[in-house]
Parts: structure tokens; C-alpha cells; sequence
């Protein structure tokens, strides 16, 4: 992210999402954001606001969220960062709006990362991945379809030809069976996109990734949606052990 965030700052970060201890991170992100207004950290605000805002989503605190965009959008105006950072930035901003229900004013953010990615990174690196994702969950949500189906697409091709990406691969074939069962309820491909993301979640290279208990998480919901309820409790269950180890390994140190 930006040029001055130290390594220590994200292990620390990752260790509270490891225990699925959000308001460990809060807490954490609080403080690191109040020592980086006064001059006392190496961090500037706008990389620990970045990070506060992706946990305010996950947090539904809409009233938060919608702040830490609003001054990211004052300090981007005025600091001089690599168009990478920058767009990641402005991607997690979009997504945020959108998980508050403003797809529609997020879809300016989302134009503006995807120019500023798209021409600043390999074709098939994760973040574009990653962008297209929820650039196409934009689109559904404002009532684009079909843009929405090849936004899917374009981040299945990337995702669905690297191994390290197989996490990101997964949560886009859930989320393109959400489309097509919302378009037509009898599509045959929604349990078959199901069953594809199942089977890249069952691959036991697939539970090396950091983020393979969040994946699991944020997947069972959806298999609980469509009826497959045994596939949903296995995921929660995955994830909760993966976590509840994570804690008593921390309880340990």
C-alpha cells in the first residue's frame, strides 16, 4: 500500500483478522490513526484510513465508513502516490460505498481505480482480479446484468488460470450464481457454479492461503441461500476451527 506503511503494522493487523477479532482491530486501527495525526507514527493517516475503511464494511458501520472515505478523498486530493495505491485506495472506497447501498455513486470511484490499475499493473495480477469482482456486483446492484455477467467473466479468466488465485476464483463463481439464478431462477449452471467453487474450496492447497477461513466464512451464507445447508455448516466449520486454533495459539504466546 503507501510507500511509508511498515511490514510490522499489517502482521499486526493480519493477527487480530486471524482470530476473526475484529474488535481487536478496530481497537488497534483507532489508536494507530490517532498516533499518525499527531506525528508519532511512520504511517500516514491516509494508509491506516485505507485499512479502516475495509473494516468498517465488514462491520456495517455505515456512518464510520462513509467518514474515512470522505477523508481519504480530501487526502488523496493532496498527497502524490504511485496510481497503483491510489487506485487500490479509491477500489476499497468503491466497494465500501457499495456494501452501504451506493452502487451507484461508487460507480465513479470504481472507473477511476480500474483506469488507474488497469494501466499500472499486469493484466492478470489479483488486484484487477479483485476489481473486476466487485466492479460486477456494482453493476448488479444497479441493475446492469449483462455488464455485471462480463465483469464476472473477466475475473474468472484471470482467477480461473492461477492457483494463487484460487480463493478470489471461488467467492466469483458464488457470486456469478447469484447473477444467473436472479436472471433465471431454473439455470442449471447456478448449482454447477456452486459445485465448482466447493471443489476449489475442498482442494487442500487451497487451505495454505491466509484468507481461506474468511473465504469459507463469507461463502456459507450463500450456500445456505440456494439450499445447501450441509455445504454451508461445513464451511462455517472449517473457518471456525481455523480460527479458534488461531486464538489458542495467541492465548498461548
Amino acid at each position: 500500500m503507501h510507500t511509508d506503511i511498515s511490514s510490522e503494522f499489517i502482521k499486526e493487523l493480519d493477527a487480530f483478522y486471524a482470530q476473526e477479532d475484529l474488535q481487536g482491530a478496530l481497537a488497534f486501527l483507532t489508536e494507530a490513526l490517532d498516533k499518525s495525526r499527531r506525528g508519532l507514527s511512520p504511517l500516514s493517516p491516509l494508509t491506516v484510513l485505507n485499512e479502516l475503511t475495509g473494516l468498517y464494511r465488514q462491520t456495517k458501520q455505515e456512518k464510520e465508513g462513509m467518514l474515512c472515505i470522505d477523508e481519504c478523498a480530501v487526502l488523496l486530493e493532496n498527497t502524490q502516490i504511485p496510481d497503483k495505491d491510489r487506485g487500490t485506495i479509491l477500489l476499497n472506497c468503491a466497494t465500501t460505498m457499495k456494501s452501504f447501498g451506493k452502487a451507484a455513486q461508487a460507480m465513479d470511484l470504481y472507473t477511476k481505480a480500474e483506469e488507474l490499475l488497469t494501466s499500472s499493473l499486469p493484466a492478470h495480477d489479483p488486484l484487477i482480479a479483485g476489481l473486476y469482482n466487485n466492479m460486477a456486483l456494482a453493476f448488479q446492484d444497479n441493475g446492469s446484468t449483462d455488464k455485471a455477467a462480463q465483469y464476472f467473466q473477466k475475473a474468472l479468466e484471470i482467477t480461473g488460470n492461477s492457483k494463487e488465485q484460487a480463493l478470489e476464483y471461488a467467492i466469483t463463481c458464488v457470486n456469478l450464481a447469484h447473477l444467473r439464478f436472479e436472471k433465471n431462477y431454473l439455470d442449471e449452471s447456478v448449482n454447477a457454479l456452486l459445485d465448482e467453487a466447493m471443489k476449489t474450496l475442498d482442494n487442500p492447497d487451497c487451505r495454505r492461503f491466509d484468507k481461506y477461513a474468511f473465504t469459507c466464512r463469507k461463502c456459507a451464507p450463500s450456500y445456505g441461500y440456494f439450499g445447501r445447508f450441509a455445504d454451508e455448516k461445513t464451511l462455517n466449520e472449517r473457518a471456525e476451527r481455523i480460527y479458534e486454533g488461531n486464538r489458542n495459539k495467541q492465548k498461548i504466546l
